[in-house]
C-alpha cells in the first residue's frame, strides 16, 4: 500500500516539479555485511532508470558501497571491483604467503595458535582483525578523492555512521578522510578492532544506527529511497559460533532505532536474501541478482522519480589509481626502526613513483612484522608538480609487540603425538633482532632455537641450534649372533643430532636466502641390542663431533606450504664434513656433499595442477660422511640431514650414499580445503648395500594416493602407497615441526 501511495503522489506532483524545481533524492544503504552486495544490484537498476542520487547515507557495508559510489564509481564498476577482491582475506588481515618473508615461510608456518605477550603476560586480542588491509584497500579505492575532507563536496554528497565505543552514541561522519570513515563505520565488534577518528573511538555504526534515513532526509531531500539488507535474527539453535553470537547481539542493539528510521523512507527496496549471512562473500552473483530483482519490482516508481529530475545522473568520473608518485616521504612513529629500515619494506621504490599494488604489499609486509597496530598514511599535493605528493606514513606502535607465545600440535606415525611450545622475543639485546625457541614434547624431546639479527640491506646473521632424532629399524640379511649367543634378525638404531651453527644470509629477498654457515654437530648412533656386545665398530655405533662448513641457496615461491597448486621451490646445499672427534683428526679426510631438492607446480585451472619433485645428491669421490648418508622412507616432512620421504617404505628403510629421485603428481581440489593427489615416485640409490639399510635395491618405485584437508588443527593427510619394496598407509594431522 505504501508503494502505491508514493507512486500516486509522484504522478500528482509531476507538473509542479517539472518546471520550477528539481526533485532531490536521497539514498540510504543499511549495514548487512556480505548481504550488502545486493546494494550494488539495486544501484545498477537506479542507474538504468536514470535516477540521480543527490545524497547518500550508509552504515557498515552500506557505508562502504555508499562511500565508493559517492566517490564517483558507477554501480557496474563497484561490482567489478568487488568481484576481483577477496574481501574475506582483506577483512581478516590475511597475509598471503607471497607477502611473507622467506624466513617466515620456512620457520613460522608450523604454529597452530599464537598469543601476544606484554611483559610475558598473555594478552588476548580485542578482535579477530586489526583492519589494516581493509583500510589500505579503502584508501586505494578512494585515492581519487583523497584531498576532499568535506564529504558534502564529493561527487555525490555522503555521510555515514559510527558508534562511540565509550558512550554508545551514534556519530555521524561527514568530514575527514573518506577511507577512515568507511573503516570506522564498518568495524564489526569482535571482528575488526575499533577505529579512532574525529576524536571518537568507534565501532560498527550498526550498533547505534544501521539505517540513517533521518540524517539523509534532513539534508533537504524530497524523497528518500532505502535499501535494507539486514539479516533476520538467528534461532537459538543456530547460534553455534562466535561470529553468529556477535551478529545476534548487534542485531538487537540496532532494532529499536531501525523501526523509527524505516518510517522516514518513501520507497523501500528490500531484497529477498534468503539464508545468506553477513559472511557469505562468495555468493556475490546471487546477492547482486537479488538486489536487481528487488529494485526492478519497483521500476515504474523509479522511472517516475527520474522523470521529475531535471538533470541526468553523473557519468563515470573516477578510476582506480595505478601509481602513487610520492617524491617526499615523512615517517611518524618509527621508534624502533630507522627511516631506511622502514623504507626497505617498499623495495627501494620510495621516495619515488610506486605501483599501488607494490605500495600495498609494502604496507602489508611492514604490518606483518607485528610491530605496529596500524600503518596509516595520508598525502598532500605539492605545488607546481602535477601528480607528485608528500606521503606521510604514520606508524602506530603495537602495545603487544615484543614477545609472542605460540603453540602447535601434531601426530604422525614416526614421531607420534607431539606438542610444540614456542616463544618469540623481538629486539632482545639490540633492535631489529628476533629470538625464537621451539620446545617439542613427545616420545622424545626436541628443540629449535635461533637468534637472528636483521640488517637494513636485506642480509641477516645469527646463531641457531637444533636437537633432532630419528629411529630406524634395519632387517638384517642374515641373523647375527652376539658374543652372548643372542640371535638378532632386526636392529633398531636411534640417531641423535645436536647442532649449533653460525650463519650469514648475505642476500635475502622475499622469496630466497643465499648464505653460508659454520656448523658443529654432535651425532650419535645407538642401538640397545648391541650395547656391550663388542659389535659397535661393525655397525658404526658411537658418538662423533663433526665440523660442517656449508653454503646454501633457498627459494620458495609456492602458493601454499602443505598443498601447493602453483609455484616452485629450491633447496640447494654444498657441505664440507670432517669428524673432529676422530683421534686422527689432523689427517682426517674431508667429505664433500652436495644436495638439491626442488618442487614445481603448474596450475591447469582453478582446481587442478600438475607437479614434479626432484632430489639429487651425493658425495665427491665416493667418500661419504655417516650423518649425511641418504635415508628414504615414510611421508614425514620434518626430517633431519639427508633423510628423504618415500611413501611405501618405513622411515629409513632404504639408504645409500648417493641419490637421484623424482616424483610426478597430479593434484585436484574438488572443494575448498580438500585435495586429492596422485603421485608416481622413483629413486636410484648409490652404494645401497652398506648397512644400515633394510632394502638393498638400487632402484625403487612407488605410487601413492593422498587425500588432504586444511583442517582447523592444521593439514590432515591420508596416504596409501605401494611400491616394489613394500606398501604402507599413513595418517598425519597438524603442522609439521
Amino acid at each position: 500500500m505504501k508503494h502505491l501511495i508514493i507512486f500516486l503522489l509522484l504522478l500528482c506532483s509531476a507538473s509542479s516539479f517539472a518546471q520550477d524545481r528539481d526533485l532531490k533524492v536521497g539514498l540510504v544503504l543499511s549495514g548487512g555485511g556480505a548481504r550488502g552486495y545486493a546494494h550494488i544490484g539495486a544501484l545498477q537498476v537506479l542507474e538504468e532508470a536514470g535516477v540521480r542520487v543527490d545524497y547518500i547515507g550508509g552504515t557498515s557495508m552500506g557505508s562502504i558501497v555508499g562511500g565508493l559510489y559517492a566517490s564517483g564509481y558507477t554501480a557496474f564498476q563497484l561490482e567489478e571491483m568487488l568481484r576481483s577482491t577477496d574481501i574475506m582475506a582483506e577483512l581478516q588481515d590475511a597475509i598471503g604467503r607471497e607477502n611473507r618473508t622467506i624466513y617466515e615461510k620456512l620457520y613460522s608456518e608450523h604454529y597452530l595458535l599464537g598469543l601476544s605477550l606484554k611483559d610475558f603476560a598473555i594478552q588476548l586480542p580485542t578482535a579477530l582483525s586489526d583492519g589494516q588491509r581493509i583500510h589500505d584497500l579503502f584508501s586505494h579505492w578512494t585515492a581519487g578523492v583523497h584531498t576532499i575532507s568535506d564529504f558534502s563536496k564529493l561527487p555525490t554528497p555522503f555521510l555515514c555512521v559510527g558508534t562511540d565505543i565509550e558512550t554508545g552514541e551514534a556519530i555521524v561522519l561527514e568530514s575527514g578522510k573518506l577511507a577512515d570513515a568507511m573503516r570506522a563505520s564498518a568495524a564489526l565488534p569482535g571482528v575488526i578492532t575499533p577505529y579512532e577518528m574525529n576524536g571518537h573511538i568507534m565501532t560498527d555504526g550498526g550498533v547505534s544506527n544501521n539505517y540513517p534515513a533521518e540524517e539523509v532526509k534532513n539534508k533537504g531531500m524530497d524523497y528518500v529511497i532505502g535499501i535494507t539488507v539486514e539479516q533476520d535474527p538467528y534461532a537459538a539453535d543456530d547460534i553455534n559460533s562466535l561470529d553468529k553470537l556477535l551478529l545476534q547481539i548487534a542485531f538487537f542493539q540496532a532494532t529499536r532505532r531501525n523501526v523509527e528510521q524505516y518510517a522516514i523512507t518513501d520507497i523501500d527496496i528490500d531484497p529477498d536474501l534468503g539464508d545468506y549471512s553477513q559472511l557469505s562473500f562468495e555468493a556475490i552473483d546471487a546477492l547482486v541478482k537479488a538486489g536487481r530483482a528487488a529494485a526492478e519490482a519497483q521500476l515504474s516508481t523509479l522511472d517516475s522519480i527520474a522523470n521529475l529530475q531535471r538533470t541526468a545522473p553523473p557519468k563515470d568520473t573516477i578510476a582506480i589509481p595505478q601509481y602513487l608518485n610520492a617524491t617526499i616521504v615523512e615517517i611518524i612513529g618509527n621508534e624502533d626502526l630507522s627511516r631506511r629500515q622502514v623504507l626497505s619494506f617498499f623495495k627501494g621504490a620510495l621516495p619515488g613513483r610506486i605501483d599501488w599494488r607494490e605500495f600495498r604489499e609494502g604496507l602489508v609486509a611492514l604490518f606483518a612484522t607485528g610491530r605496529y597496530a596500524n600503518v596509516d598514511y595520508h598525502w598532500e599535493n605539492l605545488d607546481g608538480e602535477a601528480d607528485a605528493v608528500k606521503l606521510v606514513l604514520e606508524l602506530k606502535q603495537s602495545p603487544d609487540f615484543g614477545q609472542r607465545l605460540q603453540l602447535g600440535l601434531h601426530y604422525d606415525p614416526v614421531y607420534r603425538a607431539n606438542i610444540l611450545v614456542g616463544l618469540t622475543v623481538s629486539d632482545l639485546i639490540i633492535d631489529n633482532t628476533q629470538t625464537t625457541i621451539d620446545l617439542i614434547g613427545g616420545n622424545r624431546f626436541r628443540y629449535r632455537a635461533d637468534f637472528r639479527v636483521n640488517r637494513v640491506n636485506g642480509s641477516a646473521f645469527g646463531l641457531r641450534s637444533r636437537l633432532h632424532f630419528a629411529e630406524v629399524g634395519v632387517e638384517l640379511p642374515e641373523a647375527e649372533e652376539t658374543p652372548t649367543g643372542l640371535l638378532i634378525e632386526r636392529l633398531d638404531f636411534r640417531f641423535t643430532d645436536l647442532n649449533a651453527e653460525l650463519y650469514w644470509d648475505f642476500r635475502q629477498t622475499d622469496n630466497s636466502f643465499t648464505g653460508i654457515a659454520a656448523e658443529l654437530k654432535y651425532y650419535q648412533n645407538y642401538s640397545e641390542q648391541l650395547g656391550g656386545t663388542g659389535m659397535a665398530n661393525r655397525f658404526r655405533l658411537g658418538d662423533d663431533v663433526y665440523f660442517v662448513p656449508k653454503a646454501y641457496f633457498l627459494y620458495d615461491k609456492l602458493d601454499d606450504l602443505h598443498f601447493p597448486m602453483s609455484g616452485f621451490s629450491i633447496d640447494a646445499k654444498a657441505r664440507g664434513i670432517v669428524n673432529i672427534g676422530d683421534p686422527g683428526f689432523g689427517g682426517a679426510r674431508w667429505a664433500l656433499n652436495g644436495d638439491f631438492h626442488s618442487q614445481f607446480f603448474v596450475a591447469m585451472g582453478k582446481k587442478f595442477s600438475l607437479g614434479m619433485e626432484l632430489n639429487a645428491g651425493g658425495f665427491l669421490d665416493h667418500h661419504s660422511a655417516f650423518p649425511f648418508r641418504y635415508y628414504l622412507g615414510s611421508n614425514n616432512r620434518n626430517l633431519m640431514n639427508n633423510f628423504k620421504l618415500f611413501p611405501s617404505l618405513q622411515l629409513g628403510q632404504a639408504s645409500g650414499d648417493d641419490l637421484l629421485m623424482g616424483e610426478f603428481m597430479a593434484r585436484m581440489q574438488p572443494a575448498a580445503g580438500h585435495y586429492l593427489t596422485l603421485g608416481a615416485r622413483g629413486a636410484r640409490l648409490g652404494n645401497a648395500e652398506n648397512l644400515p639399510s633394510s632394502v638393498r635395491r638400487d632402484e625403487l618405485f612407488a605410487g601413492r594416493l593422498t587425500y588432504g584437508y586444511s583442517s582447523p588443527l592444521g593439514p590432515l593427510e591420508l596416504t596409501y602407497a605401494r611400491g616394489n619394496a613394500g606398501q604402507e598407509f599413513y595418517f598425519n594431522l597438524g603442522f609439521w615441526f
